[in-house]
Protein backbone atom coordinates (compact mmCIF):
# COMPACT_ATOMS: atom_id res chain seq x y z
CA UNK A 1 0.00 0.00 0.00
CA UNK A 2 1.31 3.42 -0.77
CA UNK A 3 1.29 6.19 1.43
CA UNK A 4 0.04 9.73 0.60
CA UNK A 5 1.90 12.39 2.16
CA UNK A 6 0.09 15.61 2.48
CA UNK A 7 1.77 18.83 1.54
CA UNK A 8 0.21 22.60 1.74
CA UNK A 9 -1.16 23.59 -1.49
CA UNK A 10 1.35 26.48 -1.80
CA UNK A 11 4.41 24.15 -1.48
CA UNK A 12 3.08 21.15 -3.76
CA UNK A 13 2.17 23.70 -6.38
CA UNK A 14 5.63 25.19 -6.44
CA UNK A 15 7.66 22.10 -6.46
CA UNK A 16 5.51 19.23 -7.63
CA UNK A 17 6.13 18.58 -11.31
CA UNK A 18 2.85 15.78 -11.64
CA UNK A 19 1.61 13.96 -14.29
CA UNK A 20 -1.18 17.11 -14.74
CA UNK A 21 -0.30 20.56 -13.94
CA UNK A 22 -2.70 23.19 -12.41
CA UNK A 23 -4.96 24.48 -14.97
CA UNK A 24 -5.32 21.12 -16.77
CA UNK A 25 -8.47 20.12 -18.02
CA UNK A 26 -9.30 16.28 -17.70
CA UNK A 27 -11.26 14.23 -18.90
CA UNK A 28 -12.96 16.79 -21.00
CA UNK A 29 -14.91 17.50 -18.30
CA UNK A 30 -12.73 19.36 -15.10
CA UNK A 31 -10.19 21.64 -14.78
CA UNK A 32 -7.54 21.48 -11.86
CA UNK A 33 -7.32 24.45 -9.66
CA UNK A 34 -5.00 23.01 -6.45
CA UNK A 35 -2.83 20.52 -5.87
CA UNK A 36 -4.21 18.92 -2.45
CA UNK A 37 -1.95 16.28 -1.68
CA UNK A 38 0.82 13.93 -3.30
CA UNK A 39 1.36 10.24 -2.91
CA UNK A 40 4.13 7.85 -4.46
CA UNK A 41 2.08 7.09 -7.76
CA UNK A 42 -0.57 9.56 -7.35
CA UNK A 43 -1.59 13.13 -6.74
CA UNK A 44 -4.70 14.61 -5.74
CA UNK A 45 -6.40 17.97 -6.98
CA UNK A 46 -9.39 20.22 -6.22
CA UNK A 47 -10.75 20.72 -9.44
CA UNK A 48 -14.29 22.34 -11.13
CA UNK A 49 -16.31 21.28 -14.15
CA UNK A 50 -15.04 23.35 -17.51
CA UNK A 51 -17.02 26.10 -17.55
CA UNK A 52 -18.70 26.28 -14.12
CA UNK A 53 -16.53 28.37 -12.09
CA UNK A 54 -19.17 28.95 -9.65
CA UNK A 55 -19.89 24.70 -9.06
CA UNK A 56 -18.53 22.73 -6.21
CA UNK A 57 -14.76 21.73 -6.24
CA UNK A 58 -14.34 18.08 -6.57
CA UNK A 59 -11.88 15.82 -6.09
CA UNK A 60 -9.89 14.64 -8.90
CA UNK A 61 -7.30 11.57 -8.18
CA UNK A 62 -4.89 10.92 -10.99
CA UNK A 63 -2.29 8.23 -11.06
CA UNK A 64 0.19 6.85 -13.28
CA UNK A 65 -0.84 3.47 -13.95
CA UNK A 66 1.75 1.40 -15.38
CA UNK A 67 1.37 -2.23 -16.66
CA UNK A 68 -0.28 -4.22 -13.62
CA UNK A 69 -0.23 -1.67 -11.45
CA UNK A 70 -4.08 -1.34 -11.06
CA UNK A 71 -4.67 0.95 -7.63
CA UNK A 72 -6.98 3.41 -9.22
CA UNK A 73 -9.38 1.27 -10.74
CA UNK A 74 -9.24 -1.06 -7.56
CA UNK A 75 -10.38 1.81 -5.89
CA UNK A 76 -12.80 2.93 -8.10
CA UNK A 77 -14.61 -0.83 -8.78
CA UNK A 78 -14.80 -0.91 -4.72
CA UNK A 79 -16.28 2.77 -4.57
CA UNK A 80 -18.84 1.59 -6.91
CA UNK A 81 -19.71 -1.44 -5.10
CA UNK A 82 -20.26 0.52 -2.01
CA UNK A 83 -22.37 3.09 -4.13
CA UNK A 84 -25.19 3.33 -1.99
CA UNK A 85 -23.61 3.08 1.44
CA UNK A 86 -24.03 6.85 2.69
CA UNK A 87 -20.75 6.52 4.50
CA UNK A 88 -18.68 6.37 1.03
CA UNK A 89 -17.94 9.14 -1.49
CA UNK A 90 -19.46 9.19 -4.42
CA UNK A 91 -17.88 8.63 -7.66
CA UNK A 92 -18.68 11.14 -10.30
CA UNK A 93 -16.33 10.27 -13.23
CA UNK A 94 -13.60 7.51 -14.03
CA UNK A 95 -11.55 7.50 -17.11
CA UNK A 96 -8.15 7.70 -18.55
CA UNK A 97 -6.18 10.93 -19.34
CA UNK A 98 -3.00 10.62 -22.23
CA UNK A 99 -1.23 8.11 -19.70
CA UNK A 100 -2.72 8.24 -16.76
CA UNK A 101 -6.34 6.84 -15.15
CA UNK A 102 -8.39 8.92 -12.81
CA UNK A 103 -11.27 9.80 -10.61
CA UNK A 104 -13.17 12.33 -9.90
CA UNK A 105 -15.30 12.19 -6.62
CA UNK A 106 -16.97 14.63 -4.18
CA UNK A 107 -14.60 16.99 -2.12
CA UNK A 108 -15.41 15.77 1.10
CA UNK A 109 -14.24 17.48 4.60
CA UNK A 110 -11.40 17.68 6.77
CA UNK A 111 -9.85 14.54 7.78
CA UNK A 112 -9.61 13.21 11.44
CA UNK A 113 -6.06 14.36 11.67
CA UNK A 114 -7.11 17.90 10.45
CA UNK A 115 -9.89 17.81 12.81
CA UNK A 116 -7.82 16.78 15.38
CA UNK A 117 -4.83 19.04 14.85
CA UNK A 118 -7.29 22.32 14.97
CA UNK A 119 -6.77 23.35 18.83
CA UNK A 120 -5.20 22.63 21.68
CA UNK A 121 -4.35 19.93 23.07
CA UNK A 122 -4.24 18.39 19.70
CA UNK A 123 -6.86 15.05 19.95
CA UNK A 124 -10.31 14.53 19.33
CA UNK A 125 -13.56 15.18 22.09
CA UNK A 126 -14.98 11.85 23.17
CA UNK A 127 -17.92 13.06 21.67
CA UNK A 128 -16.07 13.29 18.12
CA UNK A 129 -14.89 10.14 18.63
CA UNK A 130 -18.07 8.65 19.56
CA UNK A 131 -19.36 10.11 16.49
CA UNK A 132 -16.76 8.67 14.63
CA UNK A 133 -16.97 5.21 15.81
CA UNK A 134 -21.17 5.00 14.93
CA UNK A 135 -20.56 6.04 11.54
CA UNK A 136 -17.82 3.21 11.25
CA UNK A 137 -19.67 0.34 12.61
CA UNK A 138 -22.83 1.88 10.33
CA UNK A 139 -21.15 1.48 7.58
CA UNK A 140 -20.17 -2.09 7.87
Amino acid sequence: MNTLIIYPPTLVSARHQGPVVVGETVGNNFVTENILAVGSNCAVFSAKPKGQPQAASVALKISDEKVGQTALATEATVLQSVMDNKHFVKIIEFGHHRQFNYIVTYLLGPSLRDLALRQSPYTLSLKTLLKFAYQAIESL
